[in-house]
């Protein structure tokens, strides 16, 4: 009996692991985003901010610097995959500026990236980052 109890409790506990992180982009990010992106070569930053931000874009802080999207509970900071650094740093700025929880949103443009993906990874998961990945339009394999 205690064994089934306890087998029960490891499920709960490895599903609420799992569930949590997939819960919480669903609920930062328009999960739609790529089917609103705009149709044309080369896209920027921006627009991956317009299509997957789930929030306000371009918050303005007092000191001008910029939220790239600002939702209910999560300070967003968009940033290609080899750009990781800049934007950790500016995720956890945003967080302390606006009493959010901190994003990072890593676009991948190639399968490459994930050495960079996998660097943001260990930070954000020691600072308590929330990391969120999109794999660009153009995504190579």
């Amino acid at each position: 009996m205690k064994k089934k109890k306890l087998v029960s409790i490891l499920i709960i506990i490895i599903f609420f692991i799992i569930a949590i992180p997939v819960l919480c982009q669903i609920f930062i990010l328009n999960q739609n985003g790529n089917s609103l992106l705009p149709n044309k070569e080369k896209l920027r930053e921006s627009d991956y901010v317009h299509a997957y931000c789930n929030g306000k874009e371009e918050f303005i802080l007092p000191d001008k610097t910029r939220v790239d999207c600002l939702t209910e509970t999560h300070a967003c900071e968009f940033d290609w995959a080899k750009k990781w650094y800049e934007g950790f740093g500016q995720a956890l700025w945003y967080a302390y500026n606006t009493n959010k929880k901190p994003c990072l949103v890593l676009i991948l443009k190639s399968n490459k990236d994930y050495i960079y993906y996998n660097r943001a990874k260990i930070l954000c998961d020691k600072y308590g980052i929330n990391l969120v990945e999109i794999k660009a339009k153009d995504y190579k394999e």
